[in-house]
This record gives structure tokens, C-alpha cells and sequence, in this order.
């Protein structure tokens, strides 16, 4: 999967806090790092969990915790990639039934997993 650059967007720190939410979608979902402003001046950034890991490698070994997130980041977008082709390629897909097949693949994760 090739990654695009990305663009890079600057908030202000009073619109950042209010939206924070719509914030964190767009550096997780479109890998869109987010600059705060305060009163004009850049003051933080917000990137995503795959970017901190590849910009401070060594903080990110000591937190065991990031790998997972990285990795469920990496494969929700592979994931959103290979359903956009798929609808490209293919005849509509009923979301309700993707949704609840989907749901019951992650159930039976889920009880497997308690299994162990």
C-alpha cells in the first residue's frame, strides 16, 4: 500500500478543544496530522499513532500498549482500501448484511479467544 504525503492541517487551539473528536478522526482516519495554533504561534501537534512510532521509535518500544494500536490503525485502513475496491468492482454490497456479518466474525473472535 504506498503511502500518499499527507497534508497537513492547522487548528486553532480554542477549535481544537471544541471539536476535539472531528480532530482525532481526521489524523486516525485520514492520517491527516493536525497543528494547534494559539494565538497564532504553533505550539503542538497531533499525529497518528503510526507516525509517532516511526518519529521517536525509542518511546514508542516503551510503551507497550502503541503496537496494538498501530497495528489495528494499519489494518482499518487496509481494510477501508480493500472494501473501496471491492464496491468499485463489484455490485452493491447491503451494508446492513456486511455489518452483521462482520459483527458475528468478531463474536466468534472474541468467544475463540476466551477459549485459550
Amino acid at each position: 500500500m504506498s503511502r500518499k504525503k499527507p497534508t497537513v492541517r492547522v487548528v486553532q487551539a480554542s477549535r481544537a478543544k471544541n471539536n476535539f473528536g472531528a480532530v482525532l478522526k481526521r489524523v486516525y482516519e485520514l492520517d491527516e496530522p493536525q497543528i494547534i495554533e494559539r494565538a497564532g504561534l504553533p505550539v503542538a501537534a497531533i499525529v497518528s499513532i503510526s507516525d509517532f512510532q516511526r518519529l521517536y521509535p525509542q518511546q514508542a518500544k516503551q510503551q507497550p500498549r502503541l503496537g496494538n494500536g498501530a497495528k489495528r490503525q494499519q489494518a482499518a485502513k487496509e481494510m477501508a482500501t480493500f472494501l473501496d475496491q471491492m464496491n468499485k468492482a463489484s455490485a452493491p454490497l447491503d451494508e446492513d448484511k456486511v455489518y452483521q456479518d462482520v459483527l458475528q466474525e468478531v463474536m466468534a473472535m472474541r468467544r475463540e479467544r476466551r477459549k485459550r
